[in-house]
């Protein structure tokens, strides 16, 4: 039997590249394919997955969470025929909350038991799909992330400790300090603060319910283990950063159903990370949704060029 191409490091794909063999969309999904089949081996259970390209600052780019991802995850849980358990490689920025408690319901009314594999990042709410699974395997680079939510891009947590020190310091110099502040009060209205409660209330009770019924549902007197852990992917001023990776060796103090992959395991993650990453690389997908069982589809983005002879002439400043 004629050994596939594996591809354990960057190198080895850049390597590959390098060889100037002409390379086809229809290989780079077998490439895909073969890992796919090699993690479903070990596993001996059906693999999806939902992989997004991680961006530099781009805006408008629908690679997050969002209700878009119904359809994806219902044509992945539809093709999946027999068998109660399921392994869901994730790979995801985040996005919203709303949209992660859907993709859980059509997943949980599908499959008894799921198992995500991260092989590279899952962040807010792609950390919050993560904790609704019963276990979680982590390649040895892998991170979570907190989930605090976050309003237009700024953590809900910063905007309300703003708003908490423009009181604090009305409070402490008057009210002659105010005029000071207009600008802040003026950007971030009322309500928005009412959002931001809103937001942190949500991402906490869908962790909380979805460890409680799931990672944590055959352990007794676990309530203070599931509050203990959701205070803390939760707790912004612990983290300070809503990017901050959560890496295993601060997740393994909370008891939650996580490992780190090793051996052959170890190698197939990484290499579907390189195989995806390198995928998303070479085409204008942001988004696969990918099984072994027909699903093989994504969402692209075209950005678009200006030619240099439409661009406006700049006048010099004087």
């Amino acid at each position: 039997m004629e050994q596939r191409t594996k591809f354990k490091t960057t190198q080895d794909w850049h390597n590959f590249i390098n060889s100037n063999q002409p390379i086809t969309g229809q290989q780079l999904q077998d490439f895909r394919f073969a890992c796919y089949k090699d993690i479903e081996a070990i596993r001996k259970r059906p693999l999806l997955v939902y992989s997004t390209k991680f961006l530099n600052g781009e805006q408008g780019i629908p690679n997050v969470i969002d209700l878009d991802d119904i359809d994806g995850f219902t044509d992945l849980v539809s093709s999946i025929n027999d068998g109660k358990e399921v392994d869901i490689l994730l790979h995801s920025p985040g996005g919203r909350p709303d949209a992660t408690e859907r993709i859980v319901s059509i997943l949980r009314n599908k499959f008894d038991k799921i198992h995500f594999l991260i092989p590279h990042s899952a962040y807010s709410a792609a950390t919050m799909l993560a904790l609704s699974g019963n276990s979680i395997v982590l390649h040895p680079s892998a991170t979570l992330g907190p989930i605090d939510p976050q309003i237009n891009g700024t953590p809900a947590r910063s905007i309300k400790r703003g708003f908490e020190r423009v009181k604090e310091i009305i409070k402490t110099e008057g009210p002659e300090a105010l005029p000071a502040y207009i600008p802040l009060i003026e950007k971030y209205s009322l309500d928005l603060l009412e959002l931001c409660d809103d937001s942190e209330k949500l991402s906490k009770e869908l962790v909380t319910n979805w460890l409680r019924q799931y990672m944590f549902c055959d352990q007794k007197d676990c309530e203070q283990l599931i509050d203990d852990a959701v205070t803390f992917f939760s707790n912004y001023d612990k983290h300070l950063l809503h990017a901050r990776p959560l890496l295993f060796q601060k997740l393994q103090q909370f008891k939650l159903t996580i490992e780190l992959a090793n051996g052959e395991l170890q190698d197939l993650l990484w290499e579907a990370h390189i195989l995806i990453n390198n995928f998303f690389n070479a085409t204008a997908f942001v988004k696969l949704y990918e099984n072994l069982y027909g699903i093989s589809w994504g969402k692209q983005h075209l950005q678009m060029t200006i030619p240099s002879q439409l661009m406006p002439v700049q006048k010099p400043q004087v």
